[in-house]
């Protein structure tokens, strides 16, 4: 994204009809999983936002993608943390070593 025409950016959020709220949380989950990206894993946070707001925006990306995206990366990280939590109960079970 271009950040030379802020005015249009600006007209495009006060000018947007719908849920600002949802715009916002939407907006923020879609942050989280560009920062994912390699292309904005180094940016600031303040830009990657932006770049998220517009991309919500402009329609870009939708709704229904965002919250797809977001629930198979937040499973596949649950899935992670109980295969961890799993193996530190078994390696605890084990007899210590000298």
């Amino acid at each position: 994204m271009s950040f030379n025409n802020d005015k249009e950016f600006d007209a495009k959020l006060m000018n947007f009809d719908g849920d600002r709220y949802d715009v916002v949380v939407l907006a923020s989950m879609w942050a989280k999983e560009l920062k994912k990206k390699d292309e904005y894993k180094h940016q600031p946070n303040a830009v990657v936002i932006k770049v998220a707001l517009d991309d919500i925006l402009s329609n870009r990306v939708s709704k229904e993608e965002v919250l797809t995206v977001s629930k198979k990366n937040l499973e596949a990280e649950l899935k992670a943390q109980e295969e961890a939590r799993k193996e530190a109960e078994r390696k605890a079970k084990e007899p210590m070593k000298l």
